[in-house]
């Protein structure tokens, strides 16, 4: 059966309440024609590495997908692809491969070329990553660039589950919008999350892109619960403050982000908690913090 062909049977199968359709994603061509005057730059970066901790484990592929896009979220299309491998110092985790499909030979003698990737990253106004927290700072200590640069996260700044869709993972937000690709290699998903960042949401059909640029733009307040003793940690979780052990350097305390109107409530849960060795503190956050280990 040619393309055609089956194009035809899915677009009858889409008619019928029976059947839903899912669609291999095909990288989009890069844009060739000329930039308009105030267009934006981003860069899409997904990164698979060797564990969760930025502390003890280390990047073995590195995926970026630069773009244009206009200041109201509109995406003109890819401008141009990075991609590397990385050798660790240490074996890659059974399954760490098993997961990705990396192995030890495919990074053997391979390094990610510090200025090569500075002048990928260095003319962005905007990096994107679906999991921010998790590759802002794996990215932080892979090379300085991404130190000083605005960051969003597809994964946490847009309402999925608002929209009617329960799972937050890329694969399955892609599924939900219609469409499948090959997972868990770093450019495969650059090149799927920007696929998403174009589509409508699906309850309010606002553009993802649009959706996730005000939330960036948003500043935050980030309260800091110091002090705070061990009985009332169950409290402060269900009202959705994380924990931080304090090795990255910020502070050893649970932590909310919230927006700028919601610090005075914030502020009186924890008065309201009554114990007075609670000691709040309260950061700013805007798109070159968030999402880094670093507090200013």
């Amino acid at each position: 059966m040619d393309r055609f062909e089956a194009e035809l049977h899915a677009i009858a199968l889409q008619g019928s309440p029976h059947y839903r359709v899912l669609r291999k994603l095909d990288r989009r061509p890069l844009y060739e024609w000329p930039l308009p005057d105030k267009v934006k730059i981003g860069v899409i970066v997904d990164t698979e590495t060797t564990g969760l901790d930025p502390h003890e484990n280390e990047i073995i592929e590195l995926g970026m997908l630069r773009f244009a896009y206009t200041a109201s979220g509109t995406i003109l299309g890819p401008l141009a692809e990075f991609h590397s491998f990385r050798e660790p110092s240490r074996p890659i985790p059974r399954h760490i491969t098993q997961l990705t499909g990396i192995t030890d030979a495919m990074v053997a003698g391979q390094h990610i070329d510090d200025d090569a990737v500075r002048d990928f990253v260095g003319s962005a106004d905007l990096v994107i990553a679906h999991n921010a927290a998790f590759d802002r700072r794996f990215c932080e200590r892979l090379n300085t660039v991404f130190v000083d640069k605005a960051w969003a996260c597809s994964m946490s700044q847009v309402p999925w589950r608002e929209e009617g869709v329960e799972g937050t993972k890329l694969f399955y937000v892609a599924y939900q919008q219609a469409f499948w690709f090959e997972g868990h290699r770093a450019l495969d998903d650059c090149y799927a999350l920007l696929e998403l960042l174009e589509m409508p949401l699906p309850r309010s059909h606002a553009i993802t892109m649009t959706t996730l640029l005000d939330a960036a733009r948003r500043e935050t307040r980030k309260i800091w619960a110091i002090g705070t003793p061990f009985e009332v940690k169950d409290r402060l979780r269900e009202h959705g403050y994380r924990w931080n052990a304090g090795q990255d350097g910020r502070y050893r305390a649970w932590h909310r982000e919230v927006d700028v109107d919601q610090v005075e409530a914030e502020l009186c849960f924890l008065e309201d908690l009554d114990f007075p060795e609670i000691a709040p503190l309260v950061t700013a956050v805007d798109a070159y913090i968030r999402f880094s280990d670093r507090l200013f």
